[in-house]
Order: C-alpha cells, then sequence, then structure tokens
C-alpha cells in the first residue's frame, strides 16, 4: 500500500456494551463527512461483518488472530484495505478476553494492526465508577495507544457531569456521551435472526445515532490521532484464469459465506454462480462443484423440503461425484431429515441420517483438528483451525468422518462430498481452496 489508513479499534469491558452499535455510527458518522471507511468484526461473527457490509455498501472483513495468526492478519487487512481513509475494528468481548495466553484478545490484535482503541463505556448502572473501568482497561496493559473514550447509556445533565468529571480526574477523555434512549436499543440477537427486519432496523438506529456522534465528535482529530505505522507489503497471491464454475447458496436460509472465501475461490481460479435452495428448481447449468454455508435452515424446513425438484439434483450430482462443501447449516440440508419444533422435514439425503434442533444445545467454540479422511478438500492428516457455533444435534450415520477433535469424529465425507459443523476461515492462497477448485475443473 503507497500510504497507511488511519484505524481505530473499538473495544469496551465486556460484551452487551453497545460496541457493535457505537462503531456501525461511527462508520456512517465518517462515510457522511466525505471519508471511505473499512469495517473490520474481531472473531468469527458472519452477522456483524454482513451488518457493516449493508452500512458502507461494500464488503466487510473478518480478522481472527486465532485462526490466522499475525501474519495472516496483517494479510488480510493490507489486502482488503486499499484506498481507505480509516479502518473501524469492532472488538470482541472485553479488550482482554481471549484464549488463556492473551494472544486471541482484541488489545492483542489493536498491537498487531498499531492501532489505537476507542473504548465503549456502559454507563447505565454507574457513573464515577465508570471512570475506575476506563482506567483499569488503560493501566492494565500501558504498551496499548487509547484514544479515549465513548460514554454509553448515559442518564440526564447531571449523569453526565459526574461520569465526565470522574474520568478527567482519571486522566480519561470522553469524546462523546450518547443518551440512554429507547430509539438507540436494538433487539437482542437470536441464533434464527430474521436479517432483514434487524438489518432494517439497524440502519435507522445507526443513522440517528451517526447525527449525534457527529455533532458531539471532533471527527478530523479522531482520525487524526488514530494514524499507523503502513503495513507490511506483502506478496499478493496471484489469481489465475477461471477454470471452473462453482454454485454457492446464498438466500435466507443459506447466507454465512465469509466474503473472503469467496475471494479465495475467485483467486484459486472459480466462476462463482449463486444459487437458492429455497427458491430455484435447478442448479445453475455446468457447475463443476457445490459451496453451501451455514445458515438457518431450520427455519425454513418446509420451504426446503417442498424443493423437492433441487434436492433431488443436488443428490444425485454428489452421488455421482460432484466435489460438495458444507458447513453447519449446509451439513444440516444434505442430511436425509431435518427436525425442528415446528416439524421433521425431508432433506437432500447425499448424507445418511439427520440433525435436528428439537432440544438445542448450545456448541461453541474454536476447535484444533484433524483431518481425518482424504477428500478434494484436505490431505487426511492436515491440520485445520475452526469455529464452531450451533445448537443443533448430529445423528448422522456412519460415513467417513470429516475430522477428529478431543478423541471424537465431527462431520462426514462421502465420496467428494465433505460436510462439518465446524466454520473455517478460508482467505486467498489457501492450499484446501486451490485442492477444491482443481477438483471442480475436473
Amino acid at each position: 500500500m503507497s500510504s497507511a489508513p488511519a484505524r481505530i479499534v473499538v473495544s469496551a469491558a465486556a460484551s452487551s456494551a453497545g460496541k457493535t452499535l457505537v462503531t456501525m455510527a461511527l462508520c456512517a458518522a465518517l462515510r457522511d463527512a466525505g471519508l471511505r471507511v473499512r469495517a473490520y468484526k474481531s472473531g468469527p461473527d458472519y452477522i456483524d461483518a454482513r451488518l457493516y457490509a449493508s452500512i458502507l455498501g461494500e464488503p466487510a472483513h473478518n480478522l481472527d488472530l486465532w485462526l490466522d495468526g499475525d501474519e495472516g492478519v496483517l494479510r488480510h487487512v493490507a489486502a482488503t484495505a486499499g484506498g481507505a481513509d480509516i479502518l473501524l475494528i469492532e472488538g470482541m468481548m472485553g479488550l482482554f478476553d481471549g484464549d488463556n495466553a492473551g494472544t486471541t484478545s482484541t488489545a492483542r490484535l489493536a498491537q498487531t494492526l498499531d492501532a489505537p482503541i476507542l473504548s465503549v463505556l456502559d454507563a447505565s448502572k454507574s457513573s464515577q465508577t465508570v471512570a475506575a473501568v476506563a482506567l483499569g482497561l488503560r493501566m492494565y496493559e500501558p504498551a496499548l495507544r487509547h484514544i479515549g473514550a465513548i460514554a454509553n447509556r448515559v442518564g440526564g445533565l447531571s449523569h453526565v457531569s459526574a461520569l465526565r468529571s470522574a474520568c478527567t480526574r482519571a486522566g480519561i477523555e470522553v469524546l462523546a456521551a450518547i443518551p440512554r434512549r429507547e430509539t438507540y436499543l436494538l433487539p437482542e440477537r437470536r441464533l434464527g435472526l430474521d436479517r432483514s427486519a434487524f438489518a432494517q432496523r439497524a440502519a435507522i438506529v445507526v443513522e440517528e445515532l451517526a447525527r449525534e456522534l457527529a455533532a458531539q465528535l471532533d471527527l478530523p482529530a479522531l482520525v487524526a490521532a488514530a494514524a499507523g505505522r503502513p503495513f507490511d507489503a506483502f506478496t499478493p497471491v496471484s489469481a489465475t484464469a477461471a477454470r471452473a464454475r462453482i454454485a454457492y447458496a446464498e438466500d435466507s436460509a443459506f447466507w454465512f459465506t465469509y466474503p473472503e472465501t469467496l475471494e479465495a475461490l475467485r483467486t484459486a481460479g472459480a466462476e462463482l454462480v449463486p444459487f437458492s435452495p429455497l427458491h430455484d428448481g435447478a442448479l445453475p447449468p455446468d457447475v463443476g462443484a457445490l459451496w453451501i454455508s451455514g445458515g438457518y435452515p431450520e427455519d425454513h424446513g418446509a420451504v426446503l423440503s417442498g424443493n423437492a425438484r433441487l434436492r433431488t439434483q443436488i443428490q444425485e450430482a454428489i452421488a455421482d461425484g460432484l466435489p460438495a462443501y458444507a458447513e453447519c447449516g449446509g451439513l444440516m440440508y444434505l442430511a436425509q431429515t431435518l427436525h425442528t419444533p415446528s416439524g421433521s422435514y425431508e432433506m437432500v439425503g447425499a448424507l445418511g441420517g439427520a440433525t435436528s434442533m428439537v432440544e438445542p444445545r448450545l456448541h461453541l467454540g474454536y476447535r484444533d483438528a484433524t483431518v481425518a479422511t482424504d477428500s478434494p478438500f484436505d490431505a487426511a492428516g492436515t491440520r485445520i483451525r475452526a469455529h464452531e457455533f450451533h445448537y443443533a444435534t448430529s445423528m448422522l450415520t456412519p460415513d467417513a468422518p470429516a475430522y477428529v477433535y478431543a478423541s471424537a469424529n465431527e462431520g462426514a465425507v462421502r465420496g467428494n462430498c465433505v460436510a462439518s459443523f465446524f466454520h473455517r476461515h478460508f482467505l486467498p492462497g489457501d492450499l484446501a481452496i486451490d485442492r477444491f477448485v482443481a477438483a471442480a475443473a475436473a
């Protein structure tokens, strides 16, 4: 990159302090001020990244030190930040939360990116104590740069005066104070999120809060204080000429596809063609592989089951050897049956057995696993890192397992089809992606 964009990491003492809403509003305020903004989300959260994309009108990306390592994160930012004036990175959980060693925390990400931290302070249930929390965030790791704080959910003038005075005594600059208003509230997300309704509500709240922030913040000074060193120059992963058409699922049932995954597939030589398992009666013509990411098939069981023509085509194509990759909701779609509280629905049947949402149980966390079975995607014995987040129960009949994690089998491989509840974060140049596109071309 010829110049270094300014950058800010937005963090807090804990989850639910309002980081996402404040960061989205700050994106909108800077955008409205004429700056080109790029948004990033720390950690494997698909939903927040899609919300940022809806605000800015261009893809937002996930940054994950555990999945990608320092070099992977830096290479990813260098490849995606070109032309931006400022990068806004929303942290995950609290500032120092992550693995036990602290190597995956938001604080560690800020150090890696040479980015100052803007703290969102939840003042809904305290006043002067907010200053102690802010001081603790600053002093726990003195090497970090802090650009100031935004107090969120403040009450009347006396509340604002008390917390500002306390923060001043602690040496914390409060850049803005957001009043506690019903209009600034977003409903808590759930796994079965209505993406369209949530995004529409978020857009209204974000635009209103952006005006509030623009009125309080000195945006030019904020950008100037967020300057960072240039990113290291990385040799870009060179794209190859298109060699295969790959159909990828994209609709209300299946939309947990990272934009970097699509870019990795394109870079490896894929021509990507979207299709809808909900609405399309057939696959796009002349495709060499299928990609079905996660989503909410349990919310669309009747419609997915009713699209029998497409289900049959997919089942026959996979049985005939078509390479396919499915994550989480995609695995649920490729199984024989999906059980939900509202009923049981016939699915594709490319894999044996069923999955169930009747008695939801949370499966959550990073996974350091080993590939169990050779496939068009991986060679057996390969170590992979992934993330798991779902409430479904797997009752697949014993195909060959896809992975081994904690001495247990995970997912399934049948022919050229790989399916698992694990989500992997692919970047351009990933060997598994290259193998998959080559298999699609063959």
